[in-house]
Formats: structure tokens, C-alpha cells, sequence
């Protein structure tokens, strides 16, 4: 089983295991500046809401528990009130109250699309960002607010806690799973770090799923072989993309869908499709390359070898073993490209 410690080793770099103590600080302030702000601002705009209504809880990879170190740390947290959303028709309204209630100087807040983000920085530069999508529990359902502060809006039907059990469901006891979840995202940073557009990145949730989709467990002989789990994981993943090719051999086009299975059931690579078919040709490439790499990764059979093949996936803190000595018998051995 090739690179099992470095497997192990580098799951602990890269994992964030619970809640670092500057977020818990962080969300505490920015929960009570909610419960205390919102509701008196809803007030002075004739809305009724009590401390008591607001409801918060985690999204995302902190409730997933799949949160891997990044430049930003980035923490989804759901602000679920009671509200008619009959009567108050335009969601960007309300999060301009939601904005309003913990806009203040120790932070940057914005009203994004499907979201309102409170920013942190030092020295300038973001080091931290809580995404705050709003709800509206409404008869029997819930609705997300949807718009910036300016154009398109909807109340989006939506299943947020639905969303948190189906994905709970999957991973949580699912120890190898979990472990290639967090190297495909490690993987996505490596790969989109210099994007220009949130659009052309493929979306966690998206790979996450596709991850639980595809998921093909590996275990040996020395326990779990999170290579050769990753390798075929990522190659079932590709082989799920419907992807065309020109008379020289090029790829023309490529696809992949997958539907949330719960409330609003929207393709979650809708949005690359959307912004331009190249985001998803891309995509394709980038993840041929990766299988392409897993493959030398598993066939050669020095270990050096096997690291250096992917850290060209996983990047350069992955550490990749020393070279064995050799000896004369070896010497013919076949050398293998790094290109």
C-alpha cells in the first residue's frame, strides 16, 4: 500500500478538525449582534420579529465537518426567521435589515446574491468571511432570500436542515470518505487558484456530492488505501461528464449535472453553465489530468515516485518520501516523466 503515513500526515495538515477559536469568537458577536440589532430595525420598518424567532445554524463544511485550511476561511451560517413573505414580496429588502444589524467598523459587510457576507481583514487583506443566507419560514415551508442589493430577487424555495441531513447522512461514520472529500476540495484550491470568477470555480457542494456519488472505498491488507480510493474516485467522476470532441481529436464540449435532492432540486453546476460552457471544459481537463497523474501514482512502484505524481494533484505540502538507495540490480529499472 503505497504512501499510507503521507495520506496520514497530510489529512491532518489540511483538515480544520472543529472550530478554531477566532470563528467561535467571531460567530458568538456576530450571532448576538443579530439577535439584538435585527429585530429592532425589522421594528422600525413595521415588521414584527423577536429575539426569540431567530433561529441559526451550520451549513456547509463546518457542519459537514469537511473544512480544510484555505488562504480565507469561509463559514456558512443559515439566519432562519418567521416572516410573510406575501406581504413582504422583495427579499432584498430584508437583507438590507439584516445588513443594516451587524454592519459596524470591525467588519466589511455585503449583500451577495444568494447571501449577506460579513468580512474580516487585517492588514487589509481578507483572512476570514461568515456567509449569512437568510430564510423565511412561511406556512409550512422555507424560503431562501435571493438578489444582490440591486436587480433580479426571488424567495427561492429551499430545504437548508433537509440539506444538512441528507449530506450528515452520508459522510459521518464514513471515516475514508470524508478524508477524499477534503483532498478533491484541496485539490479544487490547487487547481482554481488564480480564478478570476467565483463561477468558473466548481462549487464544494457540488464536488462534495459528486464525492458521495462516487465514493469507491479502498482498504487493504495495512488498512485503508486513501491513494487508490482517491484515484478511482476522481476517475469516476470524470467518467460521469458527457463530453464531445472535434475532428483533431480536442474536447468541444463537456458536461456534468447534478441535482440537489432536496428542495429547489437545481443542478449545482448550473451557474458554470450558465457563465460560459468553457467553465465545465475546463473542469473536464483539470480533472483528466489529476486521474491521469492518480494512474502513474499507483502504477510506478517507487514511493518517491508515487508522491511526486501527486503532489502534482494535491500540491506541494503533500510530502513525498526520500529516494530508496539503489543498487546495481535496479539500475535498469524504467525512469519515469514528471512533465
Amino acid at each position: 500500500m503505497k504512501l499510507k503515513k503521507e495520506f496520514s500526515d497530510f489529512y491532518v495538515q489540511i483538515r480544520i478538525d472543529g472550530e478554531q477559536d477566532s470563528l467561535i469568537d467571531k460567530r458568538k458577536v456576530l450571532q448576538n449582534d443579530i439577535e439584538d440589532n435585527f429585530p429592532k430595525i425589522m421594528s422600525e420598518h413595521y415588521i414584527d420579529l423577536n429575539k426569540s424567532d431567530i433561529r441559526m445554524f451550520d451549513q456547509g463544511s463546518y457542519k459537514y465537518n469537511t473544512t480544510i485550511v484555505s488562504d480565507v476561511i469561509d463559514r456558512d451560517v443559515a439566519v432562519m426567521i418567521p416572516l410573510d413573505i406575501s406581504i413582504n414580496s422583495d427579499p432584498r429588502r430584508i437583507k438590507r435589515y439584516l445588513k443594516d444589524a451587524i454592519d459596524m467598523p470591525a467588519r466589511t459587510v455585503e449583500i451577495k446574491e444568494p447571501c449577506v457576507r460579513a468580512s474580516y481583514l487585517e492588514n487589509e487583506e481578507e483572512w476570514m468571511h461568515i456567509d449569512l443566507p437568510l430564510y423565511a419560514v412561511f406556512g409550512s415551508n422555507v424560503y431562501l432570500a435571493r438578489g444582490k442589493a440591486t436587480g433580479e430577487f426571488s424567495w427561492e424555495e429551499s430545504d437548508p436542515e433537509g440539506l444538512n441531513d441528507d449530506l450528515c447522512s452520508k459522510i459521518n461514520g464514513q471515516g475514508q470518505l470524508r478524508r477524499i472529500i477534503c483532498f478533491i476540495k484541496k485539490w479544487k484550491n490547487e487547481e482554481y487558484s488564480n480564478a478570476s470568477s467565483d463561477h468558473q470555480i466548481p462549487p464544494s457542494i457540488g464536488l462534495t456530492y459528486l464525492a458521495c456519488d462516487c465514493f469507491s472505498g479502498q482498504t487493504g491488507d495495512e488498512g485503508d488505501d486513501d491513494l487508490l480510493a482517491l484515484h478511482q474516485t476522481m476517475e469516476a467522476i470524470k467518467n460521469h461528464f458527457k463530453v464531445s470532441y472535434d475532428v483533431n481529436g480536442e474536447v468541444a464540449s463537456a458536461d456534468i449535472c447534478r441535482a440537489l435532492t432536496v428542495k429547489p432540486y437545481s443542478d449545482l453546476f448550473q451557474k458554470m453553465r450558465d457563465c460560459s460552457t468553457n467553465y465545465l471544459i475546463t473542469f473536464y481537463k483539470k480533472l483528466n489530468k489529476a486521474v491521469d497523474n492518480l494512474t502513474n501514482a499507483a502504477n510506478v512502484e517507487s514511493e518517491h515516485d508515487s508522491g511526486k505524481y501527486v503532489q502534482k494533484v494535491l500540491g506541494s505540502e503533500f510530502e513525498v518520501p526520500a529516494k530508496k538507495a539503489s543498487n546495481a540490480n535496479t539500475s535498469s529499472k524504467r525512469e519515469h516523466s514528471f512533465g
